[in-house]
């Protein structure tokens, strides 16, 4: 019994990255479902990485993609990478995505060292 124990204990040390998706206020990321647009301050969307600390002695790659709508009713995917320094315990970034034009449902999708972290539907609204 004390072995299983202990081999329980060293897994919870072995966590994944973990993530989120939203918008940026005071440092933080407030991950909705429906994002009402206020007209007088557009928000700051974007993604943060956490990382644990049995996994931050090494660097880490990002590949995100937002499928959001677009001109004529298409639907527009924009993709970009971006890595962490070895010994940090967060990623925060800003998505390239004006959400004045992207009214509707945006899906995002993050994968890190080619695990799938995020996979999220937000449904964008004018007020």
């Amino acid at each position: 019994m004390l072995f299983l124990s202990l081999g329980l204990l060293h897994c919870d040390d072995a966590r994944p990255v973990t993530g989120s998706v939203g918008v940026f206020y005071g440092g933080q990321v407030q991950e909705l479902e429906v994002l009402a647009l206020d007209p007088l301050r557009m928000p700051k969307f974007g993604i943060h990485l956490e990382v644990p600390p049995s996994a931050q002695d090494e660097p880490h790659a990002a590949r995100w993609e937002v499928v959001r709508p677009g001109p004529a009713g298409r639907r527009v995917t924009q993709i970009g990478e971006l890595s962490n320094e070895a010994g940090r315990s967060g990623i925060d970034q800003v998505l390239p995505v004006d959400l004045r034009e992207s009214v509707g449902l945006m899906n995002v999708r993050v994968l890190v060292d080619g695990q799938l972290v995020i996979d999220r539907a937000i449904e964008v609204r004018r007020p």
